[in-house]
């Protein structure tokens, strides 16, 4: 049995020993290195675009690069652009956020702008079921955006035209065409320089028959009229025709357009350029019947033995037949030659009549007054301002002196006498007065015992004396 002494001592051994292992395995510890950690990351590209639909691969660095890369967690500012799946980026919607990785149990954060856009059309393709069409025939076209995922494809408008609208029209992808020809059907997204075409084949459509509307018609001379013709099928491509006349002496023809020459019969014919379709239509030309005659004078005075051609307009003046007839309603008072010569041959009145011989409905006529020479001299005299006492009167005097016969009349003199036959003032002048022509005195009278006017003239050669009363 050991001693409590012995036992006290391997106590201490041991705890001794314990001492030594513990100190011998903090000093190995020392000697281990510790396991290196990530201290850096960021994105490959400090921005990123990418289109709606479209995923990109993303790429962090991280440093040590000789590391193994740690495990990563994404966040996306605003959700509804863009999301991150198994480290690809997917565009949601057009618009732009901030995306944000963090390596999983380190204090290590990078930062990326994210932008997405819109998917753009770059590509328009056009189709149709018929591409060959005869004028007067539509079609449509439609039509196809590449790519297929463009974005707010729904909102993109089209804009069509024709780049030959002799030949083809469209409207909002409508197709119709007009005339033979081939153009093209041009699309266009609005706002992009993006076009699509296809080509429109029009084939011509030949006439099968020309018919006129009228076989038989009349016409006058110097006038015209339409012959209407009638082309079909309507959608015929050519509408040319050719025109002729039987005998252009009758009557000529331009365009369908008939103009008569001359009175007679003739045979209008047109025919089609293409294929040569044709019809007739007999046409009649009238002379030009008189409407209206007109004569150089409504009234016509004059003296016994005195004589006067009346000029005559027969219209209109294209009438073929011109020539008149003339008649006196009374011959003892004048008498017309054939060629309207009137002859006065006593006092009175007579009508003087001109009458188209071939329209004799058509005719006029004018008054024929036979008188002294004297007679168609006319004078007249106005009083104004006139005061008038036990017969004597004051006044201003306008005197009119007209010559309506033929020959010139001299003026010989004016007076103005009293009552008792003095003179109370006079022009001595004697001017001549052509036909139709007038003459006129003023003067002023004061206190004058009943006066009058009194004018002295002389007519082919013989002198006339002629009163005025002053009223």
């Amino acid at each position: 049995m050991l001693s409590n002494s012995k036992i006290m001592q391997l106590l201490g051994y041991g705890r001794a020993l314990l001492l030594l292992l513990i100190v011998s395995a903090c000093s190995r510890d020392r000697d281990i290195p510790r396991p290196a950690a990530v201290k850096q990351i960021e994105f490959k590209e400090k921005q990123l675009s990418v289109a709606v639909g479209q995923s990109v691969e993303l790429k962090v660095l991280h440093s040590p690069s000789e590391l193994n890369a740690p495990e990563y967690e994404w966040f996306v500012l605003n959700p509804d652009v863009a999301r991150v799946e198994n480290g690809r980026l997917r565009g949601l919607s057009v618009g732009e956020t901030v995306l944000s990785v963090t390596a999983k149990g380190l204090n290590l954060t990078a930062r990326m702008r994210i932008s997405v856009l819109p998917v753009l059309p770059n590509a328009l393709q056009l189709s149709a079921e018929k591409t060959s069409l005869v004028p007067g025939e539509e079609t449509l076209v439609t039509y196809t955006i590449d790519p297929q995922d463009v974005t707010d494809s729904d909102q993109l408008e089209i804009e069509w035209s024709s780049s030959d609208e002799t030949i083809c029209k469209v409207s909002g992808g409508k197709v119709l065409a007009i005339g033979a020809g081939a153009a093209n059907v041009i699309a266009k997204i609005k706002g992009t320089a993006v076009t699509g075409t296809l080509r429109i084949q029009v084939a011509p459509v030949p006439v099968e028959s020309v018919s006129l509307i009228v076989q038989q018609t009349t016409v006058t001379v110097g006038k015209g009229m339409r012959l209407v013709p009638r082309i079909l099928p309507a959608n015929a491509t050519d509408h040319r025709l050719i025109w002729s006349c039987d005998d252009p002496q009758v009557a000529s023809v331009i365009d369908g357009t008939v103009l008569g020459i001359k009175a007679g019969t003739t045979t209008i014919r047109v025919m089609s350029v293409d294929g040569g379709k044709g019809a007739s239509c007999e046409v009649t030309v009238r002379p030009v019947q008189v409407q209206r005659i007109v004569l150089s004078v409504t009234d016509l005075p004059l003296v016994v033995g005195q004589e006067y051609t009346v000029g005559a307009v027969v219209l209109p003046v294209e009438a073929s037949d011109k020539s008149l007839k003339w008649n006196s309603s009374n011959v003892s008072v004048a008498t017309v030659s054939p060629q309207g010569q009137v002859v006065a041959k006593g006092k009175g009145t007579a009508m003087i009549w001109a009458i188209s011989i071939s329209n004799p409905r058509v005719q006029t006529a004018i008054q024929v007054s036979v008188g002294s020479p004297e007679d168609l001299v006319f004078t007249q005299v106005t009083a104004s301002s006139k005061v008038s006492i036990d017969g004597y009167v004051s006044a201003n005097l306008s005197a009119l002196f007209e010559n309506g016969y033929s020959s010139p009349v001299r003026l010989i003199s004016f007076e103005v006498m009293s009552h008792s036959g003095e003179v109370v003032l006079g022009n001595y002048l004697s001017p001549v007065v052509s036909p139709s022509m007038q003459y006129r005195h003023s003067c002023t009278i004061k206190n004058i015992y009943r006066p009058y006017i009194r004018y002295m003239f002389e007519l082919n050669g013989r002198r006339y004396e002629r009163r005025v009363e002053i009223l």
